[in-house]
């Protein structure tokens, strides 16, 4: 039980260093789906949810310690957001996937920093 408790937190810490990265990385490409297209944006979309998901399985891994002392991120609520965000990414609607960036997927990864904070505090 400490050995899973050790490896939740490393892996937290490991996402509390990258998370600041994915966000820069989503407020950027928002941009560029609303219309800014550039060349390599598709590529980029793809190495941001690339990240993303990565991110997702490892707050999946540590739901208990995120949760440990209050209850900071929902895993309904957390389950609705992917499937949006799923729904918007193979729609291949650009606007649709920065309107979900921005009013769903940015918010919770802006948030995510201070649960992170209060997880391992």
């Amino acid at each position: 039980m400490e050995d899973n408790r050790k490896e939740q937190v490393e892996a937290l810490e490991a996402l509390k260093d990258y998370n600041p990265k994915i966000c820069k990385a989503l407020k950027e490409v928002v941009p560029e789906l609303k219309g800014e297209k550039k060349e390599d944006t598709q590529e980029y979309v793809d190495h941001i949810f690339r990240g993303v998901n990565w991110e997702l399985q490892v707050i999946n891994g540590t739901m208990q310690l995120l949760n440990e002392k209050e209850e900071q991120v929902s895993k309904d609520a957390l389950n609705e957001m992917i499937s949006h965000i799923n729904d918007a990414y193979n729609s291949k609607d650009e606007e649709k996937l920065a309107q979900v960036i921005e009013s769903e997927l940015l918010p919770f990864a802006e948030k995510l920093d201070g649960c992170i904070e209060k997880a391992l505090a």
